[in-house]
């Protein structure tokens, strides 16, 4: 059975966890989550056992029912999050998903060619204004994202090898 929160504070294996869940949880706000869904998403990542209860996490973070059930739908819609119960529980128990998490971060990569051919319609658009500095910034970016469009197929296959292996 999963630790209560009050146990998962005292968790040995991870020194002042509830700091450790603050630092994580700053770092994924950058990553357009709200706080609390980034609370609860580094909370999860650093569970032991990898899964928590509702009540648990509400307990932990010391946050509404409310905040902490949206934060979950969001987190399980993005795909970061998912749950599982047990026989003869009828709780459900949120865990992060690795495989959809990554699978979520690859679609973002697959938006790079609809990116690159935006930015190129904005350069296009651009032409002959007299911002030349500007455009100049936008074309490299353009050409870094036309260099990462070209590279991660490569990466990826190495990955999906080095996987079997």
């Amino acid at each position: 059975m999963p630790p209560s929160a009050s146990q998962a504070t005292t968790n040995p294996n991870i020194p002042d966890i509830k700091r450790r869940v603050e630092e994580i949880g700053v770092f994924f706000e950058q990553t357009s989550l709200t706080p609390t869904e980034a609370r609860v998403f580094a909370l999860l990542l650093l569970a032991d056992p990898p899964e928590m209860e509702f009540f648990a996490i509400q307990e932990f973070l010391q946050a509404s029912k409310s905040s902490i059930s949206n934060a979950l739908r969001r987190l399980m819609d993005d795909g970061r999050v998912d749950y599982i119960t047990k026989p003869g529980d009828r709780k459900r128990y949120f865990r992060v998903s690795g495989e959809k998490w990554l699978g979520q971060m690859r679609e973002g990569l697959a938006k790079l060619g609809p990116f690159i051919n935006t930015l190129s319609k904005v350069i296009d658009l651009r032409e002959g204004t007299g911002s030349a500095e500007f455009n100049r910034e936008l074309e490299h970016i353009k050409e870094y994202f036309l260099f990462l469009k070209q590279e991660l197929p490569l990466l990826q296959q190495k990955w999906d090898e080095r996987r079997k292996a």
